[in-house]
C-alpha cells in the first residue's frame, strides 16, 4: 500500500520548513491565474483576518483553510508540485509584495514579519538567515514561456517594463491591493500578513511516487482538468527536442496534434491526445509483433526504457500521419479514397 503524509499546516509552518524546495515540473500546464482569481483570494483571506473591515474583530484561534497541495519528493529531493500549482504560486507573489513594502518599516512588527515571509521565500542557512539566491519553488514547466519572470519576480520583487505576463499582472495587482490595505489601516498594516502566514492553512500531501500523487489528484480534482498521460509525454517530448535545439519547432507541432485531435477524438476517458497516443501504442504493438490480449496502462507502455519511443526520432513525424489518417476518416476525405 503506498504511504501518504497528510497534516494540515500553517503557510508559516509549510513554506518555512527547511525540507520544502518546490518544484514544479516540466509537465505541469502553465501558471493560468488572473486577476479575477486573485481578488477572490484576497476578499477572502481579508475578510478572515479583519472580519467587519475591523482588526479587533479577529479569532486568533480560528483557520482559514486555502487547499490542498499534492507532492511527491523526487530524486533530487525536490517536492514537485502534482496540485495546488496555482494556489501556491499565487501564494508566493503575494508574500513577495507584502515583503517588498515591509523593506523600509521599521518597527518591531514590520521587521518580524518581513523576516518570516524572507524564510517562506527563500531557503535559510542553519541560523534561519535566508539566502536571497536560494529560493524555495522552481519551475521547469515546459510551455510556460514565462516562468523565468516568475522566478525573477520572486528574486527581486521588481516587474520591468514591458512584461504582461500572468505572474507581472498579479503581482502588481497584489501590490496594489497591499498599497490601498496600508493607506486604510497603516497603524495594523503587519497583522494581515501575520494573519496570513499563522491562521491561513494548507493540506499538503506528500506521495512517496508520482504515480501516487497523480492518482490523488484524479480523485480530489473536481473543477480544474487533471494532469493526463498526454501532459507527461509532452514533457519527455520538450526534453528531448531541447537538446536538439528544436524546442521551438516541437511546440508548433505538439499545436497542430493539439488541434486535431481535439476536433476528431471524444474519448469516453482521458483527453483527445490520449486518445492519439492509444492509437499510436496499437501500432507499435503490432510493429512489435506484440499479440497479447492484455493491453497495458497508457503510461506504464510509453515509460518503459525511460520513454525511449517517444525519443525516436520517427514518433513525433508518425503521430502526423496517424492524426492525418483518422482526420481524413472524420472528414470523409474523397482524395483519399481515390487514392485508395
Amino acid at each position: 500500500m503506498s504511504k501518504l503524509n497528510v497534516d494540515q499546516k500553517t503557510i508559516m509552518l509549510l513554506f518555512s520548513d527547511k525540507k520544502s524546495d518546490f518544484l514544479i515540473p516540466d509537465y505541469q500546464r502553465p501558471y493560468a491565474w488572473e486577476e479575477g482569481q486573485c481578488q477572490t483570494l484576497w476578499d477572502d483571506i481579508f475578510s478572515f483576518a479583519f472580519p467587519d473591515n475591523n482588526y479587533e474583530h479577529f479569532n486568533k484561534d480560528e483557520e482559514y483553510f486555502l487547499g490542498s497541495i499534492v507532492t511527491f519528493e523526487n530524486e533530487n529531493g525536490k517536492k514537485e508540485v502534482i496540485d495546488g500549482q496555482q494556489r501556491l504560486t499565487t501564494l508566493m507573489l503575494l508574500l513577495r509584495a507584502f515583503y517588498s513594502k515591509f523593506g523600509n518599516m521599521q518597527d518591531n512588527n514590520s521587521k518580524n514579519t518581513r523576516e518570516r515571509i524572507a524564510q517562506c521565500l527563500w531557503k535559510t542557512d542553519e541560523f534561519g538567515e535566508a539566502d536571497l539566491n536560494k529560493l524555495k519553488i522552481d519551475s521547469e514547466v515546459a510551455t510556460d514561456n514565462d516562468k523565468d519572470e516568475f522566478l525573477e519576480i520572486l528574486r527581486t520583487g521588481i516587474v520591468n517594463k514591458g512584461q504582461k505576463s500572468n505572474y507581472a499582472k498579479n503581482y502588481i495587482f497584489f501590490q496594489q491591493k497591499i498599497e490601498e490595505f496600508l493607506s486604510t489601516y497603516p497603524a495594523y498594516f503587519a497583522y494581515l500578513p501575520a494573519r496570513i502566514l499563522q491562521n491561513c492553512i494548507l493540506l499538503p500531501i506528500e506521495a512517496e511516487s508520482q504515480d501516487t500523487a497523480l492518482r490523488i489528484f484524479s480523485t480530489l480534482n473536481d473543477r480544474g482538468l487533471p494532469l493526463s498521460d498526454a501532459d507527461i509525454f509532452k514533457a519527455q517530448f520538450y526534453k528531448h527536442y531541447g537538446a536538439k535545439n528544436e524546442k521551438d519547432a516541437f511546440i508548433e507541432k505538439w499545436k497542430e496534434l493539439e488541434e486535431i485531435s481535439s476536433r476528431i477524438f471524444k474519448p469516453l476517458n482521458g483527453t483527445p491526445m490520449d486518445e492519439l497516443f492509444t492509437r499510436y501504442m496499437y501500432y507499435v504493438r503490432a510493429k512489435q509483433g506484440n499479440k497479447s490480449s492484455t493491453t497495458e496502462a497508457l503510461r506504464k507502455f510509453y515509460e518503459k526504457g525511460k520513454y525511449a519511443i517517444l525519443k525516436q526520432d520517427e514518433t513525433l513525424p508518425n503521430l502526423k500521419v496517424l492524426v492525418d489518417f483518422w482526420n481524413d476518416v472524420y472528414t470523409q476525405n474523397q482524395e483519399r479514397k481515390k487514392t485508395n
